[in-house]
């Protein structure tokens, strides 16, 4: 985080940066082959950047960039990382599954990248995790919220802002037993993240609860007959199971005449959501995010943020951010520029950051103990940035929540 939130571990020594590249020919998961120095200075610790900035994820990956830059201002401006000036190599992947893991391999192999980041997209994650797992360099995801992505024999990547869909269930099943709602209807997309949706809250659904689900398309942008089929007393709308379609759902629900009280949209950048939300955005929408916006520590960053580059600081922001704080704090504790000494690091490190617990990982990557948060947006600027014309606030905010464990979730295929 900022200079208060630093982890307390003891500084090693600095040691020549070293690349982990795989080996000739066909290489295996888990095969790698240590390279010599890159260079004689070592000055340099290089962070790699899959970033989405362009396509359909664009403002995802736009977002997470600024965040990961003030960081890495930030870190420059306190002396670096073990002693080392940082940098981030970027390139626009387009969510290109197999362009990421060229550059993956690019970023390794010939700029000495000790860390990965950015992938929002879960195809590009999954490729990415291989990559990571084969190359033994720490991958942080942005996104890439997929159950597949991470299998409990993973070493190398790390959850950021996205969740599993079980996780991503358990606030909204926390939220309908707190409001009491008895009526609750769900638009899922029928693709892998809104079937897995759709199976993790139907299995944890309370009993009694009138519960209603229509599939429709991913690529549907007319969701009336889908919302026709919910029931007409609908007391909770949720539209996490389609994330491309949400701001639609809620918009054509409330032109329907449905109007539930309030809907549980996905973690779309919030600028984005209310942007497309429009008039209707402050009726009842719920952003999903696992970020504090409401914490000291997240207004001092944007207040920060907003001075020096004149920009609002959101949740996605908050994303990439805390990814390079994060991978700041394991390499000092590791004491060395090593990438398998970054990522043991990670899996053991508990580091305060403007989330609303610290940042705390499961053996194979998952965050554990986190809580999550579903946040309304009403007129007006937020403190932390007067310049704005709109604000999130706080609806409802979940228990601290396990990581995902695939052994304890058989409903999902």
């Amino acid at each position: 985080m900022t200079d208060a939130y630093e982890t307390d571990r003891a500084v090693g020594r600095t040691v020549d940066r070293r690349s982990f590249l795989r080996t000739s020919g066909a290489a295996t998961l888990g095969t790698t082959a240590l390279a010599g120095c890159l260079g004689d200075d070592g000055d340099t610790f290089t962070i790699g950047a899959l970033q989405p900035l362009s396509g359909g994820f664009a403002a995802w990956g736009q977002a997470h960039e600024a965040g990961l830059e003030f960081a890495v201002d930030e870190l420059n401006d306190d002396g670096g990382v073990l002693g080392r000036e940082v940098e981030v190599e970027t390139t626009d992947t387009g969510s290109d599954a197999g362009e990421a893991d060229t550059v993956f391999r690019r970023f390794v192999e010939s700029e000495g990248a000790l860390a990965i980041t950015g992938p929002v997209s879960s195809d590009v994650g999954l490729v990415t995790r291989q990559t990571a797992e084969e190359l033994q360099v720490p991958l942080v995801l942005h996104m890439a919220g997929s159950h597949r992505i991470l299998p409990k024999d993973t070493r190398y990547t790390f959850r950021m802002g996205s969740q599993p869909a079980v996780t991503d269930v358990r606030p909204q099943i926390e939220l309908i037993e707190d409001r009491g709602y008895e009526t609750v209807g769900a638009i899922i997309g029928d693709y892998e993240w809104g079937n897995t949706l759709a199976e993790s809250l139907e299995a944890l659904v309370p009993d009694g609860v009138d519960l209603t689900t229509a599939t429709a398309p991913v690529g549907e942008d007319d969701f009336t007959p889908f919302l026709r089929d919910l029931p007409d007393d609908l007391e909770l709308l949720v539209a996490t199971g389609h994330p491309p379609g949400s701001i639609a759902i809620h918009n054509q629900a409330i032109e329907l005449g449905l109007d539930p009280e309030l809907t549980t949209g996905a973690g779309l950048p919030p600028g984005v959501l209310n942007s497309g939300l429009g008039e209707n955005a402050t009726a009842g929408f719920l952003h999903l995010h696992v970020s504090d916006p409401y914490s000291e520590a997240f207004a001092t960053v944007a207040e920060q943020f907003a001075d020096e580059r004149g920009e609002r600081f959101d949740t996605h922001e908050a994303y990439g951010y805390v990814t390079g704080k994060l991978i700041a704090a394991a390499a000092e504790a590791a004491g060395e520029p090593d990438p398998v000494a970054i990522a043991d690091e990670l899996r053991d490190i508990e580091f305060d950051t403007v989330f609303a617990n610290p940042i705390r990982y499961t053996e194979w990557g998952e965050i554990d103990g986190l809580s999550h948060m579903l946040s309304g947006f009403e007129t007006g600027p937020p403190d932390y940035f007067p310049d704005g014309d709109w604000r999130l606030t706080e609806t409802f905010r979940s228990t601290p929540l396990d990581g995902f464990d695939p052994d304890e979730h058989a409903f999902i295929e």
